[in-house]
């Protein structure tokens, strides 16, 4: 065939090496795409789960102290704290919030089967609980008695014979000193929880006027709400829990915080 040019019937092997190095490309695109879609959606899904854990947990939190009683012996609530070393751990929660409408002392200290505790269980420090004790009809310590408090609400938290429901069995866990290890004992571990109660006037306050060392209209009366004959007391609760996307709640997982808060307000006589 002069003068013309040969048909090709295939690629060079120039053309092939090309053409594969485009697919190869092309597939990691897609699969770096896939990748990312999936670890997005894996995360949304995580986040979704953790929020609507926190939800209940805090929801019933707000729901108790809402509802809870409370006088001058006793403010609807108390936060419970352990010591470690210098640190401070306020991780439990009693509120004065019985099962009925009326409680037995209106005007003295809550029995124990009055009372609701939120903290973390010891026997599983990822999970949040909440306990009640509906048979002891015993009167709880005094507010400044905080020793005896911690007694009493580890013993609760730790019974097998109290009423017991788990919240949420995703609460970040994190040990006292050192780093996280998978060979550590619930009992070194502390479930990652924070309540914080603020109150106007405060025990401060209150122990200050009882004592004759502040005036009646010197106390910090919230938007100066106090009459001849009584004040209002506000009383805040606010809660942190620290929630992990999935079933790992370890300190290595990086955990979502959820807050919440409630308040009540009741009179002081004077």
């Amino acid at each position: 065939m002069t003068g013309r040019k040969a048909k090709r019937n295939g690629l060079t092997l120039a053309e092939l090496l090309v053409a594969a190095t485009i697919m190869l490309l092309i597939a990691g695109a897609v699969g770096t795409l896939a990748s990312t879609v999936k670890s997005t959606n894996d995360y949304c899904q995580g986040y979704t789960s953790s929020a609507q854990h926190a939800r209940v947990a805090l929801s019933r939190i707000e729901r108790a102290v809402i509802g809870a009683f409370a006088n001058e012996q006793f403010p609807g609530c108390i936060v419970v704290a352990e010591q470690a070393g210098p640190q401070s751990l306020p991780h439990t929660l009693a509120i004065w919030y019985p099962t009925g409408s009326t409680v037995a002392n209106p005007t003295g200290l809550p029995l124990i089967s009055e009372i609701v505790v939120y903290g973390f269980d010891p026997a599983h420090p990822n999970a949040f609980i909440e306990v009640r004790s509906p048979t002891e009809n015993t009167a709880v310590p005094a507010t400044s008695d905080t020793g005896a408090w911690k007694t009493l609400t580890d013993r609760l938290k730790s019974s097998t014979t109290v009423s017991k429901i788990v919240l949420t069995d995703r609460l970040r866990t994190a040990p006292l000193t050192g780093t996280y290890s998978e060979t550590l004992s619930p009992s070194d571990l502390r479930g990652c929880v924070r309540f914080r109660r603020l109150m106007a006037p405060s025990d401060s306050d209150w122990s200050q006027y009882r004592a004759g060392n502040k005036t009646w209209q010197n106390l910090p009366w919230p938007l100066d709400s106090y009459r001849l004959t009584s004040g209002t007391r506000l009383v805040a609760c606010q809660t942190e829990l620290q929630i992990a996307p999935g079933s790992m709640s370890s300190a290595a997982v990086t955990a979502i915080p959820f807050y919440g808060s409630a308040s009540i307000q009741y009179e002081l006589a004077r």
